[in-house]
Protein backbone atom coordinates (compact mmCIF):
# COMPACT_ATOMS: atom_id res chain seq x y z
CA UNK A 1 0.00 0.00 0.00
CA UNK A 2 1.35 3.59 -0.83
CA UNK A 3 -0.27 6.74 -1.13
CA UNK A 4 -4.46 6.02 -1.00
CA UNK A 5 -5.38 3.07 -0.21
CA UNK A 6 -7.96 1.27 -2.39
CA UNK A 7 -11.40 0.21 -0.52
CA UNK A 8 -10.26 -3.35 -1.22
CA UNK A 9 -7.57 -2.27 1.08
CA UNK A 10 -9.54 -0.75 3.01
CA UNK A 11 -11.67 -3.78 3.74
CA UNK A 12 -9.39 -5.80 4.84
CA UNK A 13 -8.51 -4.37 7.97
CA UNK A 14 -10.69 -5.36 10.98
CA UNK A 15 -11.65 -2.04 11.88
CA UNK A 16 -13.87 -1.64 9.03
CA UNK A 17 -15.00 -4.96 8.69
CA UNK A 18 -18.98 -5.74 8.12
CA UNK A 19 -19.07 -2.43 5.75
CA UNK A 20 -20.06 -1.99 2.45
CA UNK A 21 -17.60 -1.86 -0.80
CA UNK A 22 -19.39 1.93 -1.01
CA UNK A 23 -18.46 2.62 2.22
CA UNK A 24 -14.92 1.00 1.82
CA UNK A 25 -14.46 3.68 -1.17
CA UNK A 26 -15.72 6.36 1.10
CA UNK A 27 -13.25 5.61 4.09
CA UNK A 28 -10.41 5.51 1.46
CA UNK A 29 -10.69 8.38 0.03
CA UNK A 30 -10.19 10.02 3.42
CA UNK A 31 -7.18 7.54 4.41
CA UNK A 32 -3.70 7.76 3.14
CA UNK A 33 -0.69 5.36 3.69
CA UNK A 34 2.38 6.98 5.65
CA UNK A 35 5.57 5.36 6.07
CA UNK A 36 7.38 6.64 9.99
CA UNK A 37 11.08 5.94 10.32
CA UNK A 38 12.07 3.81 13.93
CA UNK A 39 12.85 6.56 16.49
CA UNK A 40 10.19 9.03 15.02
CA UNK A 41 7.37 10.59 17.06
CA UNK A 42 3.92 10.52 15.41
CA UNK A 43 2.36 12.66 18.24
CA UNK A 44 2.93 13.44 21.96
CA UNK A 45 0.83 12.80 25.00
CA UNK A 46 -1.71 15.82 25.64
CA UNK A 47 -0.98 17.06 22.15
CA UNK A 48 -4.73 18.13 20.43
CA UNK A 49 -6.61 15.43 19.23
CA UNK A 50 -5.59 14.69 15.28
CA UNK A 51 -5.96 11.77 12.75
CA UNK A 52 -6.55 8.66 13.50
CA UNK A 53 -4.30 5.69 12.67
CA UNK A 54 -4.44 1.80 11.75
CA UNK A 55 -1.53 0.23 11.80
CA UNK A 56 -0.24 -1.97 8.83
CA UNK A 57 2.98 -3.03 9.55
CA UNK A 58 6.21 -2.33 12.24
CA UNK A 59 5.88 -1.24 15.51
CA UNK A 60 4.63 1.41 18.00
CA UNK A 61 5.16 2.11 21.33
CA UNK A 62 2.76 4.18 23.34
CA UNK A 63 4.55 6.11 26.10
CA UNK A 64 3.13 7.91 29.10
CA UNK A 65 4.58 10.80 31.40
CA UNK A 66 4.68 10.14 35.06
CA UNK A 67 5.57 12.89 37.54
CA UNK A 68 8.52 12.70 38.82
CA UNK A 69 9.61 9.36 36.84
CA UNK A 70 10.93 8.91 33.69
CA UNK A 71 8.71 8.28 30.76
CA UNK A 72 6.76 5.12 30.78
CA UNK A 73 5.77 2.71 27.61
CA UNK A 74 3.38 0.60 28.37
CA UNK A 75 1.89 -0.74 25.17
CA UNK A 76 3.33 -1.97 21.54
CA UNK A 77 1.33 -1.62 18.96
CA UNK A 78 1.45 -4.02 15.59
CA UNK A 79 -0.51 -4.42 12.41
CA UNK A 80 -4.31 -4.15 12.38
CA UNK A 81 -4.18 -2.19 15.72
CA UNK A 82 -5.87 1.44 15.75
CA UNK A 83 -3.60 4.20 16.89
CA UNK A 84 -5.05 7.47 18.52
CA UNK A 85 -8.38 7.08 19.67
CA UNK A 86 -9.12 10.09 21.28
CA UNK A 87 -9.58 11.66 17.93
CA UNK A 88 -13.14 10.01 17.67
CA UNK A 89 -13.70 11.74 20.97
CA UNK A 90 -12.47 15.39 19.58
CA UNK A 91 -10.48 14.97 23.23
CA UNK A 92 -6.45 15.42 23.61
CA UNK A 93 -3.81 12.82 23.20
CA UNK A 94 -3.68 10.38 25.98
CA UNK A 95 -0.17 9.34 25.10
CA UNK A 96 2.77 9.37 23.31
CA UNK A 97 3.41 6.92 20.44
CA UNK A 98 6.64 6.74 19.30
CA UNK A 99 7.61 4.08 16.36
CA UNK A 100 9.86 1.66 17.51
CA UNK A 101 10.38 -0.48 14.33
CA UNK A 102 9.96 1.02 10.50
CA UNK A 103 6.23 1.57 10.52
CA UNK A 104 3.57 1.96 7.49
CA UNK A 105 -0.11 3.25 9.04
CA UNK A 106 -3.28 4.62 7.81
CA UNK A 107 -3.58 7.51 8.29
CA UNK A 108 -7.35 8.83 8.24
CA UNK A 109 -8.41 12.61 8.79
CA UNK A 110 -10.42 12.71 11.43
CA UNK A 111 -12.60 15.73 11.03
CA UNK A 112 -13.57 14.12 7.92
CA UNK A 113 -14.15 10.67 9.13
CA UNK A 114 -16.29 11.56 11.99
CA UNK A 115 -18.37 13.80 9.44
CA UNK A 116 -18.69 10.61 7.53
CA UNK A 117 -19.68 9.13 11.33
CA UNK A 118 -22.86 11.46 11.34
CA UNK A 119 -23.69 11.05 7.64
CA UNK A 120 -23.59 7.53 7.33
CA UNK A 121 -24.95 6.16 11.27
CA UNK A 122 -24.07 2.46 9.81
CA UNK A 123 -20.66 3.71 9.50
CA UNK A 124 -20.10 5.86 12.83
CA UNK A 125 -21.77 2.54 14.57
CA UNK A 126 -19.25 -0.21 12.83
CA UNK A 127 -16.42 2.11 13.27
CA UNK A 128 -17.16 3.07 17.66
CA UNK A 129 -17.88 -0.75 18.12
CA UNK A 130 -15.01 -2.10 16.30
CA UNK A 131 -12.54 0.73 18.78
CA UNK A 132 -14.50 0.07 21.76
CA UNK A 133 -14.17 -3.84 21.42
CA UNK A 134 -9.94 -2.85 20.71
CA UNK A 135 -10.27 -0.54 23.93
CA UNK A 136 -11.65 -3.38 26.00
CA UNK A 137 -8.87 -5.45 24.88
CA UNK A 138 -6.09 -3.22 25.58
CA UNK A 139 -8.36 -2.06 29.31
CA UNK A 140 -7.45 -5.83 29.77
CA UNK A 141 -4.46 -6.30 28.95
CA UNK A 142 -3.71 -3.46 30.96
CA UNK A 143 -5.45 -5.05 34.07
CA UNK A 144 -3.51 -8.10 33.67
CA UNK A 145 -0.38 -6.47 33.78
CA UNK A 146 -1.02 -4.31 36.76
CA UNK A 147 -1.72 -7.73 38.67
CA UNK A 148 2.11 -8.65 37.66
CA UNK A 149 3.49 -5.60 38.58
CA UNK A 150 2.10 -5.47 42.01
CA UNK A 151 -0.14 -8.71 42.37
CA UNK A 152 -3.31 -10.14 42.91
CA UNK A 153 -5.54 -7.74 45.00
CA UNK A 154 -5.44 -9.19 48.83
CA UNK A 155 -2.14 -10.59 48.71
Amino acid sequence: MAGHPSADEVGQLSLFSGLSRDEHERLAALAEVETFEAGTTVFDEGDPPGDLYVMLDGRVTLCMRVPGQPETCFLSLRSGELLGWSALLRRRRVATARVVQRAQLLRIGASGLLELCEEDHHVGYALMRQAFEEMADRLQGTRLQLLDMFGKPGS
